[in-house]
C-alpha cells in the first residue's frame, strides 16, 4: 500500500510539537508577567503570519485538485440525479395523497377530541358553562 501524504503528517506533527514546546518554554521562563505577555503577543503575531502564509500555500496546492475533482464528479452527480428523478416523482405522486389523507384524519380526530372535551363535564367536580363562546368554570 502506498503512502501519498508527501510528509504532510510529519510536517504537521513537527509544527504542532514546536508550537507546544515554545509555549511551554515561554510560560516557564523566569520573567515578570508583563514581559511574558508582551513576548507572547509578539510571538503570537509571528506565528499567526506564518500560519496565514502556510494556509495560502496549501490553498494554492490543493485548489486546482479540488476544482478538477469537482469537474470530474459533476457529470456523475447530474447523471444520478437524472436517473433518480423519475422514481422520485413517482414516489411523490404515490405518497402525497396518503399524506394528505392521514393529515385530514388527524385534523378531524383533533376536532372530535376538542368537541368531546367541550361537551364532557370536568373531572375535578367543577362545572363548566359556555357563555357567548367563552368557557368558564364555577
Amino acid at each position: 500500500m502506498a503512502n501519498n501524504d508527501n510528509g504532510s503528517s510529519f510536517g504537521f506533527g513537527f509544527l504542532f510539537g514546536g508550537i507546544i514546546g515554545v509555549l511551554i518554554g515561554v510560560l516557564l521562563a523566569p520573567r515578570s508577567g508583563s514581559e511574558t505577555r508582551s513576548d507572547l503577543a509578539e510571538r503570537s503575531e509571528a506565528w499567526r503570519s506564518r500560519a496565514e502564509e502556510m494556509a495560502a500555500k496549501v490553498r494554492e496546492r490543493v485548489g486546482p485538485t479540488v476544482e478538477s475533482a469537482k469537474e470530474r464528479v459533476a457529470p456523475a452527480v447530474e447523471n444520478v440525479r437524472s436517473r433518480i428523478a423519475p422514481a422520485m416523482d413517482a414516489v411523490r405522486e404515490t405518497v402525497t395523497p396518503v399524506v394528505e389523507q392521514v393529515g385530514s384524519r388527524i385534523g378531524s380526530g383533533r376536532q372530535a377530541d376538542t368537541d368531546d372535551q367541550a361537551e364532557s363535564p370536568s373531572t375535578d367536580g367543577a362545572e363548566e358553562t359556555k357563555t357567548n363562546g367563552e368557557t368558564s368554570q364555577t
